[in-house]
Order: structure tokens, then sequence, then C-alpha cells
């Protein structure tokens, strides 16, 4: 089997406070994860899933500007190359306001429909074609702007905004009243554009608005970070086929993966924890973890005990990253802890 493991769980540790406290619940539910952190090296990683992502594939990640995340997604989601250009992520969103704020819905919660879609980034783009926008929707839930040069905005990723008031995290930068004041327009498009008429009339939340965000040029010089990689998430199969390599699907079971792999190392990216943090979902997210436990920590403390798994890299996507090597299993003196102990509080947004 592979003698490195790099595993890379978004939400894993959250970011969230609202997550079970009780030191009894975690050693239950999952004592093998317990058993991994305990005897695991912790060192500091990039703050986000994506930032780790981009470090692990050799690209580099500065805190001043946006990840490129929507040119790495579209290659994933189009299934084309790389065609220049700047491009933004403007994906479909429910926006609800009261008295003061304004809260975001990502479309998980709109089961967008693909002709919806269509329709409404046809209005998008005959009403702005003047302004040089077009937008494309190679999915119903994930949309991109593709412009000649920068914007000239700093964003905010689609994660961050998600449940909470968005005033705050609205486009920053010297063109961010431009900016600002076109995602207005869109609102009003949208609102009394028929999809959205059809969409009340069944009491279905209004695609009344989009979020821009990941903007930049598509890199160059993407290295795989393994031989094997094992991922569904666009972002993973993007950088892949940035590099030039291929990412199958991530496997279920830890033994499906060891059966599939071949090479000496793989990156395997599991999506069960990655929304949990953002729903503020302690319920879903512990039953995810015992999931993950039952599938892969279990078997991977196994492996390492046998001495049959030379190296596991665990990356929660918080800026933390676990090392563990055959060794850890004599390290009697590290003693599991509760899961609660090692979450996350805050999140970083870029």
């Amino acid at each position: 089997m592979s003698n490195t493991l790099y595993l890379l769980v978004p939400g894993l540790l959250g970011p969230r406070p609202a997550f079970p406290a009780d030191p009894e619940w975690s050693q239950a539910v999952a004592p093998a994860l317990a058993w991994l952190l305990a005897r695991a090296d912790s060192r500091a990683a990039p703050p986000s899933p994506e930032a780790t992502l981009f470090d692990l594939f050799g690209l580099p990640v500065a805190d001043a500007v946006d990840l490129p995340v929507a040119a790495l997604t579209r290659l994933a989601d189009d299934g084309g190359i790389d065609e220049g250009g700047w491009w933004l992520r403007a994906d479909p969103v429910h926006l609800r306001a009261d008295m003061r704020t304004v809260f975001l819905a990502d479309a998980r919660a709109l089961a967008i429909e693909l002709d919806e879609a269509r329709a409404l980034v046809a209005a998008f783009n005959q009403t702005f074609a003047e302004d040089g926008l077009r937008l494309m929707a190679p999915r119903p839930d994930r949309w991109y702007l593709r412009l000649s040069a920068d914007p000239g905005i700093r964003t905010d990723p689609l994660r961050a905004a998600i449940g909470r008031d968005i005033g705050p995290l609205l486009p920053q930068g010297p063109a961010s009243r431009r900016w600002r004041t076109l995602l207005t327009e869109i609102q009003m498009l949208f609102h009394q554009h028929p999809v959205n008429q059809t969409r009340e009339a069944r009491n279905q939340p209004l695609i009344n608005g989009v979020w821009f965000w990941g903007g930049g040029e598509c890199p160059s010089g993407a290295r795989a970070p393994a031989a094997g990689l094992y991922a569904d998430d666009p972002l993973t199969r993007g950088l892949a086929r940035l590099a030039g390599v291929a990412a199958r699907p991530a496997p279920e079971h830890a033994e499906d993966w060891r059966d599939a792999a071949a090479e000496p190392d793989s990156l395997v990216v599991l999506e069960a924890t990655r929304n949990d943090p953002l729903d503020a979902d302690p319920e879903s997210w512990a039953e995810h973890v015992a999931e993950l436990e039952r599938n892969w920590f279990a078997p991977c403390r196994r492996w390492l005990q046998a001495g049959q798994l030379a190296a596991l890299r665990l990356y929660p996507g918080d800026g933390r990253t676990f090392l563990l090597t055959g060794s850890a299993r004599w390290r009697f003196w590290r003693r599991s802890r509760p899961l609660n102990t090692y979450l996350s509080v805050g999140a970083n947004n870029h």
C-alpha cells in the first residue's frame, strides 16, 4: 500500500465554537481520531482548505490578494484549458434583508435547475453587455465572470458569508464602489425575473443575487503533491488538471483507497465535514465525524500501529497539520484528549 497518506478533511476541527464540549462524547465517538491527534506532531499550515491546497500544489499563498480559486475551479467545471483573462466566481445566492442587515444563503439551499441558471445568466449578459461583462454557468451552483484585467477589488470567500451579515464582507479596494453598485443592480434584475416569480409562486427561496470571490488569473507551475490524487471538490480537480495529472474520485472507505492505490503516496480530500462549521450544525458534524472514524481514522490508526502506513499527514484545513509516522504507536505518554480541545473557534476568511 502507499507509504504516505496526505488526508485533507475541511471542517473536521471547525472553526466554530458551538460543538459538543462533553469529554466523554468525543472519546466514545472517535477514539481513533483522538489517538491520532494526541500522538501527532502539530505544525502550522495555511489558514484555510483552499490555501492548504495551493500550498500542497506548490503555488504561492499571499495575504494581500485573493486566491485565484475561480480560474482553477473553472478548469474542473468546464473541462477545458486556461483561456487567459481574469476570472471571478459569481455564485448564485439568496439574500434576505431585515431592518439593518442582509444575510446570505448559498446554492445548497436553493436547488437551482440548470434552465433557471441559464435564464438568469442570459438576462445578466443582455443587461451588462455594454459594460464588457459576461457571465457563464457551467454548473447551476457555480457561476463565473471573465474579465480582461484585475477589477481592482479584494473579496471574501463565499464560505465566509454563508449565514452572516454580508455588509462587512462586500468587495473592498479601489473599485469597490462600482462592484457594490453592480451587486445591487444584479439583485434588482434577478428579483423581477420570471425565474424568481415562478420560484416565489412555488414558495422556493429566490435566486436574487451573486457573490463575487476567488478572483485572479490562472496560475502556472503547479506540481502534484503526491503520485495519487483522490478528490471530488472542483478546486483539487482544477489544480490536478493544471499540474497535468488525473484526480480520481475520493473513495468512501480507506480500504477502498488502499485497494486502488498503487502509488508511493496519495492525497485524499474528504468532503464529509466541509459544510458543518459553515452551518453551525453540531449534530451533523458529530454524525460525519463518526462516519469518518469508521471509514478512515480507525483504519489509519490500525495501519500505523502495524507498520503498514509509513506516514499520515492530516490537514483539517484550519491552519494546522498533524503529522504521524509509525513511531506514533510508541508515544504512550501522549494520552488522548477530548476532540473539543482541538476545535478551532475562529475562521480566517482568505
